[in-house]
């Protein structure tokens, strides 16, 4: 056998390598690598809300808003190329729930962008979750301790707890009424409203003659409205829910309690109220932070939509959901991604025009566009009735007998 001539074969090895490298070059060159496929997988929203429990029915609105306006944006192309997909859970009003669900959201579902729960205590529960975090959530609470700063990326998406019932106490004033008994139920979002109430009475010179709390398990209102009674006070209102107002006013007309002007918060504004009072719902007013007739921006085909979708009238649940996504999605767009630092300083620093008003934020987050109205239940329909200048009628006062 002829010995072999190894620095022959190294050559020609070297050789094929050479051979090969220059044709990957030159199948690069003509080729590039294509660039990686953009992110076509929907935009996860996450969030808790109270489907069931005694403050169902206003979070129920707020979902639908949510929703409404998450369908919406998807039939107009997504947000940065990619649909919005909505990842919610029942918290049934428990903050410790709350608490739970909005762990699962980040760190299990790993969802992009979140949106807040319903009610102030659950709002307050899952704020340091969300701060540590550092993830953006627009909130429905209305309580102002939350966005002082201590939680950077919480976001208020509502009219303050001090403001709700201002437009009521202005129409009382107007009226010429110097009494009021105050009613309040213990939980945070009433607590707070109520201090605003005292504040605003006593600037325009309203003596809060009865003040009494209690708890929200409360069902016989007879004993709280006769007391109340006793003081003969102008006005009784109600730091309230629902089913609180619903069981004050029923109580009020069993007692044949004939003051001249009966407000709540919550209640009067669910259509609940007049169903479940019937003719007792006549001439009671309740605060409101939107209303259908209001000449904002996209208002009309808000409200069509609204009806389209779920067969109802909307509320300002509703309304302040639907709006809090625009106004989430909006930030989102003008960034361009979804870094959250970044969506959060974008909403602190622009005013959009939404169906509620202008959503304008302090550097801390607090709302300070959206104002409140003041409604009435007039012949089984709800009216705008204050301020005048947005009024669609007067406001039927003094308070009519019971019927």
């Amino acid at each position: 056998m002829a010995p072999r001539d190894t620095g022959t074969l190294r050559r020609r090895v070297t050789t094929a390598w050479l051979a090969l490298i220059g044709t990957l070059a030159i199948s690069m060159g003509a080729a590039p690598l294509k660039a990686a496929a953009a992110d076509t997988s929907p935009i996860a929203v996450g969030l808790s809300i109270t489907e069931t429990g005694p403050f169902a029915a206003p979070a129920l609105f707020e979902l639908r808003g949510y929703q409404l306006a998450v369908e919406e944006i998807n039939s107009h192309g997504g947000v940065l190329g990619r649909q919005l997909k909505l990842v919610s859970y029942d918290d049934q009003g428990n903050p410790s729930t709350a608490v739970q669900l909005y762990q699962k959201l980040i760190t299990s579902d790993h969802v992009d962008l979140l949106l807040g729960p319903y009610e102030a205590d659950l709002v307050a529960a899952v704020a340091p979750l969300v701060t540590r975090a550092k993830m953006v959530m627009p909130a429905l609470g209305a309580n102002v301790e939350p966005y002082q700063g201590q939680f950077p990326y919480l976001v208020q998406a509502i009219t303050q707890t001090p403001q709700y019932m201002v437009p009521v106490i202005d129409l009382a004033a107007a009226k010429g009424y110097k009494t009021m008994a105050l009613l309040i139920q213990e939980t945070q979002f009433p607590e707070e409203l109520a201090r605003g109430i005292e504040d605003e009475a006593r600037a325009k010179g309203i003596k809060v003659v009865f003040k009494e709390s209690y708890p929200p398990s409360t069902t016989d209102f007879g004993p709280l409205v006769l007391k109340a009674a006793a003081a003969h006070p102008d006005v009784i209102v109600g730091a309230t829910y629902l089913i609180d107002a619903e069981g004050i006013v029923r109580a009020a007309k069993a007692q044949n309690i004939n003051a001249k002007m009966f407000a709540f918060s919550i209640g009067p504004v669910e259509p609940q109220f007049n169903t479940a009072l019937g003719s007792a719902a006549q001439g009671v007013l309740g605060t409101t932070l939107w209303f259908p007739t209001l000449k904002t921006p996209g208002n009309a085909a808000f409200v069509s939509a609204f009806k389209a979708k779920f067969g109802m009238m909307p509320d300002y649940h509703a309304a302040v959901a639907y709006s809090a996504v625009i106004a989430l999605t909006s930030a989102v767009k003008k960034v361009g991604s979804l870094d959250q630092g970044k969506i959060r300083d974008e909403l602190h620093n622009f005013s959009l025009q939404t169906v509620c008003g202008p959503f304008k934020l302090s550097p801390t987050g607090l709302q300070v566009g959206y104002s409140s109205y003041v409604l009435q239940w007039q012949d089984g329909k709800q009216i705008l009735v204050w301020p005048k200048e947005f009024s669609d009628a007067a406001a039927q006062l003094p308070h009519p007998a019971w019927k």
